[in-house]
């Protein structure tokens, strides 16, 4: 019971500080980085990278987030608390429309490896793509490796449709199983060997808290800490 209340302050206090603070600044922020390791690297629409993106950052939508060799991304969703963690050498866009009270959430994954805890998408919708597949999801947990040989598509929890870019045929993977999706057009589905779920760099039993930066239009800023 302890933690459904601790759950509910988060996201009221969450969803205040930015509905108050951010949007009504006119800015596009719809996620925070919730954890940063290593190297890392964002870049804001017309812009080019800028490196150590920093805990706290507030992303807006059509950012794009680039990971080197050792770094890794988690990033919170504004809305509903969704998480996307980033491992490392990967690059993809954020995108988001508001609809009604959520967002509409699209991932535009041009390479790399990432895990999507992806809460019920009530108000809206949750897909990732790939230059070979598109994946959507509701209240699911899921890995997606994405390289240019073709795609894998881990399902953890809940059940992902999965369809190839090239053929247009579609999948439904659930829990214990993976889909290989190919540039050629083919797509399987099969069960997930032992062993072959990727670790989660983020998973360190360091706690959870994200810290937000705010800035006024002055330009004076406030350091907001958030425990959940």
């Amino acid at each position: 019971m302890r933690s459904i209340y601790k759950n509910i302050l988060y996201l009221l206090l969450l969803n205040l500080l930015i509905s108050s603070s951010v949007f009504a600044q006119g800015t596009r922020s719809i996620a925070v980085a919730a954890k940063v390791k290593g190297k890392t690297e964002l870049k804001v629409p017309g812009g080019d990278y800028t490196p150590n993106l920093k805990r706290g950052k507030q992303i807006n939508d059509r950012d794009w987030i680039r990971t080197k060799d050792d770094g890794y991304i988690a990033l919170m969703f504004i809305d509903d608390k969704t998480l996307l963690k980033i491992r490392e050498n990967s690059e993809l866009e954020i995108k988001a429309v508001r609809s009604g009270t959520g967002l509409n959430k699209s991932i535009h994954m041009a390479f790399g490896k990432v895990k999507a805890e992806i809460s019920p998408q009530r108000n809206g919708e949750f897909t990732i793509t790939t230059p070979t597949s598109v994946a959507s999801v509701k209240g699911t947990v899921l890995w997606i490796i994405s390289t240019p040989a073709g795609d894998q598509i881990i399902v953890t929890e809940g059940t992902v449709t999965v369809t190839n870019n090239e053929s247009g045929q579609t999948v439904t993977v659930t829990v214990g199983q993976s889909a290989t999706s190919n540039p050629d057009g083919t797509i399987d589905v099969q069960p997930t060997p032992q062993g072959g779920v990727p670790a989660d760099p983020g998973d360190d039993g360091a706690g959870n808290r994200i810290i937000i930066n705010l800035e006024n239009p002055a330009g004076d800023s406030k350091e907001i800490i958030i425990d959940y």
